[in-house]
């Protein structure tokens, strides 16, 4: 059934050059493939974090809801409803508003209400806000005024 002669010159499907070997191997292609896009989809579902975060960039004003499954990285100033997987607001960034995430990590200045599960507040933050959380980590110097609740 596959009885044709091979040579140097065939190549697979990206035009890359194939070896006697390699055009053996590629006999059962067609199950490889199905086989590695199951463990491709298995690992998009299990690793959605890996993706990029979207960056709201210093000297970049924001005001409005967002709205997302992923990570957020503010550097700049948000204002508004914020409901996101994770959030890092960065040593320049500002946020104004209400928080809904798994994570927030806070390195600049926060000022609203949030609920998380894991709340990490650097030690040049400044946070005037009530937040909900699950677990908690403080780093000396972080300026801190409202309320924090454990869930």
């Amino acid at each position: 059934m596959f009885n044709r002669k091979t040579n140097q010159s065939d190549t697979d499907d990206n035009g890359i050059p194939m070896d006697n070997d390699d055009m053996n191997d590629s006999v059962d292609q067609g199950q490889e493939d199905q086989n590695t896009y199951t463990e491709q989809q298995q690992t998009r579902s299990v690793l959605p974090e890996l993706t990029k975060p979207s960056v709201i960039s210093e000297g970049f004003e924001f005001t409005g809801d967002v709205n997302f499954q992923g990570t957020l990285n503010v550097d700049g100033t948000l204002s508004g409803s914020i409901n996101v997987q994770n959030l890092l607001i960065g040593s320049s960034g500002k946020v104004n508003g209400s928080i809904k995430a798994t994570t927030i990590q806070v390195r600049g200045s926060f000022t609203g209400d949030a609920i998380c599960q894991d709340l990490t507040i650097g030690g040049q933050a400044n946070v005037n806000a009530k937040i909900n959380y699950s677990s908690l980590t403080i780093q000396r110097g972080a300026m801190i005024q409202g309320e924090l609740t454990k869930s």
